[in-house]
């Protein structure tokens, strides 16, 4: 399920208490770029949503789907929030339930073969992200460095600093889960 990304970034920049000019200010992306993807003309990339879902202080599920008020919350198959990048083809599948009191987040990336993410933004200090790989390969860059992983490989790094995923096959489709763990409430 698509959801509707513009609409959420309204509905939270507007909550704030902020305009086009402040969210921009914040996240480093144009007022023009913020309109286009407010009002469905544009697609932001998988850099462009970092940067401002960071100015913003939520975290990607939470601008591509919302908050779920309940403990209990399962998720069928149909009723994940999913962001795509459709130049690149880059999935991101939230998983875990959305809300603004919990610090941890879970998403199944889907990337095709020969593809990247983009670079996400650095996020703040103390934002923490492990990562399994469940099909494929891929590379993880985290700052000047890189790192090759293959199906049942694991990662744990601190996401202050820029990175991005790229799939190391040609032919194969990488999955992997990510998992964001930030111990300050609010972020998430």
């Amino acid at each position: 399920m698509q959801s509707d990304i513009g609409s959420r970034l309204r509905e939270i920049r507007q909550k704030k208490g902020l305009n086009l000019r402040g969210v921009s200010q914040l996240s480093g992306v144009s007022r023009s770029m913020l309109s286009k993807i407010e009002t469905g003309r544009s697609s932001p990339t998988a850099t462009t949503l970092g940067k401002v879902c960071e100015g913003l202080g939520v975290s990607i599920s939470q601008l591509v789907g919302g908050v779920a008020p309940r403990e209990v919350i399962v998720m069928r198959s149909n009723e994940h929030p999913v962001f795509r990048v459709p130049k690149t083809g880059f999935e991101r599948w939230s998983l875990s339930p959305i809300s603004e009191v919990r610090t941890v987040d879970c998403a199944l990336n889907i990337l095709p073969p020969g593809r990247s993410s983009g670079y996400f933004p650095p996020h703040r200090e103390g934002v923490e992200e492990t990562l399994y790989i469940v099909a494929g390969s891929i590379i993880l860059w985290h700052g000047d460095a890189s790192f090759a992983l293959s199906a049942g490989d694991s990662v744990y790094y601190h996401a202050d600093a820029s990175h991005r995923f790229d799939n190391a096959s040609e032919i194969e489709e990488a999955r992997f889960l990510v998992v964001v763990n930030n111990n300050r409430v609010g972020y998430f």
